[in-house]
């Protein structure tokens, strides 16, 4: 059973990546959010799904669909922060993503040696929030950088 969610995941995900690809090209800060609002949405389906396979099923296809284009996501978003340093903004995102995916699975391990493993989906959860504030973060930034560059003018 578990080999047919995992081709459940994949196969939704590919499907995923194309969807994504074509709501980039109209709003990538829009895009990055819907697909991040995973990290959130999916611990509390599966809370709610409690043990029952089929919404389980449904909750891996709605996961699929959610994490797979997720480097798509992270990558067209920082390299849209940089639009004259492409491979700069390259290079750092895929860093970045490699931090991480260790600082994750590092605290990810320390909370399954402490906590036990019911709580991991609520770390993720954590790094979700902390995402969507570096988002906002950076908006008000840019907007507070445009409106300094138009009084200067």
């Amino acid at each position: 059973m578990v080999s047919y969610m995992l081709l459940l995941f994949g196969l939704i995900g590919v499907a995923a990546n194309g969807v994504a690809g074509k709501m980039l090209n109209k709003n990538i800060a829009g895009t990055t959010a819907i697909f991040l609002s995973g990290t959130i949405l999916i611990p509390v389906l599966l809370y709610f799904s409690d043990g029952n396979l089929w919404a389980t099923i449904a909750v891996i296809g709605v996961w699929g669909f959610l994490y797979s284009p997720s480097f798509l996501n992270a990558s067209a978003y920082m390299i849209s922060s940089a639009p004259d340093s492409l491979e700069f903004a390259n290079s750092l995102a895929t860093s970045f993503g490699n931090l991480g995916v260790t600082l994750g699975t590092t605290i990810g391990g320390w909370i399954i040696v402490t906590k036990g493993v019911a709580y991991i989906p609520w770390i993720g959860v954590v790094f979700g929030l902390l995402a969507f504030l570096m988002m906002i973060l950076k908006s008000r930034v840019e907007k507070r950088s445009e409106v300094v560059s138009i009084c200067q003018n």
